[in-house]
């Protein structure tokens, strides 16, 4: 995937669109351990999101590519 994607949640019953953004990192240091964490996951601007975020985080294995940006 790359930015401007056109991309399908694959979990979504409507099988919501978006345009994929790009990825992002959380980085957090285990507690207990002395070593990073990271988790990386796609950012999308979903077209019509029933929860009202514009811009959210998802799994990247959840996301299908519909289109591909030029």
């Amino acid at each position: 995937m790359k930015p401007g994607d056109l991309v399908r949640n694959k979990s979504s019953e409507s099988g919501i669109l978006g345009l994929f953004i790009g990825m992002r990192t959380f980085v957090n240091k285990h507690p207990i351990q002395d070593h990073r964490v990271d988790y990386v996951c796609a950012e999308v601007m979903w077209a019509d999101n029933p929860f009202g975020n514009v811009i959210s985080t998802i799994q990247t294995n959840l996301l299908e590519v519909i289109s591909e940006s030029r």
